[in-house]
């Protein structure tokens, strides 16, 4: 009869354990997730295409597009 009592008591705290688990407190403070960051690998990856990019045909500010071409 006590192994039944101790069962019970456990499955209780942890049912209560559980229920605790789903809701914040209404007062509690609010921490936002800090903000993810790229890999420094794309970082870089991205600024040696945009310099390669302008290496092969800057860009016209005026257009968008690459250099008139002269005739």
């Amino acid at each position: 009869m006590l192994i039944l009592t101790y069962y019970a008591l456990g499955r209780r705290g942890v049912q209560q354990a559980r229920e605790a688990s789903h809701s914040a407190l209404p007062d509690a403070p609010v921490i936002a997730d800090p903000q993810p960051r790229p890999p420094r690998f794309r970082v870089r990856t991205a600024g040696a295409l945009h310099r390669l990019a302008d290496w092969i045909g800057p860009v016209d500010a005026r257009t968008g597009h690459g250099r008139p071409q002269e005739a």
